[in-house]
């Protein structure tokens, strides 16, 4: 199912979050009645009369109203974090099922599985933070003064409110202003945890891979450049919301306070308004403070959120080989392959492999047939010194003696995400351009690489998602090629791919048949016409061709 990308996040928390801000009305209005409450009494006091019902009753309503403002504001925000968090989740979710855990590549070239994964557990928590708690809380807070005006409006003086309107008419602006100043430093922050948690998460499912290569250290310095990358991203943050909190401090409060403080002194002076009003202005003029008092916030968690959010919106919408050390045993012999009474299996359970003898030539291309699970990706483990043999010996010699250098491609071969480049110097980290094209050219890729933009500088999604299976496959193969080993070892190169790409790495099979030992696994009978030999592998008995 295809569609226009949504241009945001529906959430089911409208209910929630209009709790939210109603309920900060309430708590403001409260606030504000106790407050002149408390000065209609300083007027009774100091003007020698009677106290009466009002003030009392003032102060008694407005407690009332605020702490329930208050409970229930809290209430709904946590409410409507909880229900936008599992609506969140919920949709990541829905969205990996119904296009498998690997997605669409990303532009960017991020891993999509890191991606999903740290946006269904940090970004989900962060959008949730958002919409669902804080934001009833921050169109609360920005209206606050408006519902401070109106009770001073209706309650004390119409021109001390007009006053006070038009202080608090410039915090939005303030605000909108340092917003845009630091939505890019947040933005960065954003993509940069996501990325730092990717190419963990990628690391580790394709530790095999690493291992095999050689290439763990070379990713472990990757994972460290990324995570000070990560570092100056959250410090360029926290300075960012530290220069928000000095500017809001010493300008903004002092502005607000000050000017409530001042009309209070002025109206008070013409007489307008009674001594004990007028310093109920002090305290009520607080409350015009409130937009400022959550920019803190509004750093922290909305725009991280709101960060997170447009992540979860894109995500949505989008809705290995080694050089090998040889096993023990390896050295001087006639043949490249010899397996004597090898006995191997996984781990404590039964064996896979009971007694098996094999003798493979220099040049010699053996296929290795039988079902599935009968052992034939096994005994290549075996080969590739994965998996020490129970028993047995396995000797693998070079052409003039010495110990053989093997490479395996398994049936996935695992594709960083990266360039065609990155990914083919995996196997050798000093190949150039040169070598590479000529590797690229042996599997019959050369000229879709020269088509794709960049050439070997193309990007190439986690697990390869920008290739086609057929195209993953034959760079897989490359890159194995590129290691210049003496024995050669495929599991099922034909497997999983469409049938242009099979006779392509049939033909680069067929080619490479001479110039070094391959040992191939296979269902295919295409593959099997092709090499010199076919071994059964049920006991591994040769089968007359």
């Amino acid at each position: 199912m295809s569609g226009a990308a949504p241009a945001r996040l529906e959430l089911p928390v409208r209910g929630h979050v209009m709790a939210a801000v109603a309920c900060g009305w309430l708590s403001a209005a409260g606030l504000c009645l106790t407050y002149l409450g408390i000065g209609g009494l300083v007027d009774a006091v100091t003007g020698g009369g009677a106290i009466g019902w009002r003030p009392p009753a003032l102060m008694a309503a407005g407690i009332v109203l605020a702490v329930a403002g208050v409970l229930g504001q809290g209430r709904a925000g946590g409410a409507g974090e909880a229900v936008a968090e599992t609506a969140v989740r919920a949709r990541i979710h829905a969205a990996i099922l119904a296009r498998g855990p690997l997605g669409e590549p990303r532009p960017d070239g991020e891993p999509v599985t890191g991606s999903l994964a740290s946006l269904a557990t940090d970004g989900a928590a962060k959008v949730a933070a958002w919409r669902g708690g804080f934001l009833g809380e921050l169109v609360a807070a920005v209206t606050t003064p408006l519902v401070v005006v109106a009770v001073v409006a209706v309650v004390v003086d119409p021109a001390a409110a007009a006053v006070l309107l038009a202080v608090v008419a410039a915090v939005p602006v303030v605000i909108g202003g340092f917003q845009r100043m630091f939505r890019a430093s947040t933005s960065a922050y954003q993509a940069q945890s996501r990325r730092l948690a990717a190419q963990f998460l990628e690391s580790i499912q394709g530790l095999r891979l690493l291992t095999l290569l050689g290439a763990a250290e070379r990713r472990s310095r990757l994972l460290a450049e990324e995570s000070e990358r990560h570092r100056r991203a959250t410090m360029r943050l926290l300075a960012g919301n530290q220069l928000v909190l000095l500017v809001t401090d010493v300008a903004f409060y002092g502005a607000l306070i000050g000017a409530g403080t001042a009309v209070a002194l002025v109206r008070h002076a013409e007489g307008a308004i009674p001594l004990g009003t007028a310093l109920a202005l002090v305290p009520i003029s607080l409350l015009l403070t409130e937009p400022i008092s959550v920019a803190g916030g509004f750093f922290y968690i909305a725009m991280a959120g709101r960060a997170a959010q447009r992540q979860v919106v894109r995500a949505l919408a989008g809705a290995g080989e080694r050089r090998a050390v040889p096993p023990p045993g390896a050295g001087d012999g006639e043949a490249a392959v010899e397996l004597a009474g090898v006995v191997a299996g996984h781990g404590d359970g039964p064996a896979v492999l009971d007694g098996i003898d094999l003798r493979v030539g220099h040049g010699e291309m053996v296929a290795l047939a039988g079902p599935s699970g009968a052992g034939k990706s096994t005994l290549l483990s075996v080969l590739a010194g994965e998996l020490a043999p129970r028993a047995g010996t396995v000797r693998l010699s070079a052409r003039g003696g010495g110990p053989a250098r093997t490479v395996l491609v398994p049936q996935r071969a695992w594709l960083f995400t990266g360039t065609v480049a990155g990914n083919l110097r995996l196997a050798d980290p000093d190949a150039d351009e040169e070598r590479m094209w000529s590797v690229l050219r042996e599997a019959h890729l050369a000229e879709e690489v020269e088509a794709m933009p960049g050439g070997l500088d193309a990007r190439v999604g986690e697990e390869g998602l920008t290739l086609s299976g057929g195209q993953a496959q034959r760079l897989a193969l490359a890159r194995a090629l590129l290691v210049d080993a003496d024995v050669l070892l495929l599991d099922e190169p034909t497997g999983h791919i469409d049938a242009r790409s099979e006779r392509l790495v049939i033909d680069t099979l067929r080619r490479l048949r001479g110039t070094r030992t391959i040992v191939v696994a296979t269902h295919s009978e295409a593959v099997m016409e092709v090499a010199d030999r076919v071994v059964e592998v049920a006991g591994v008995r040769e089968v007359a061709r």
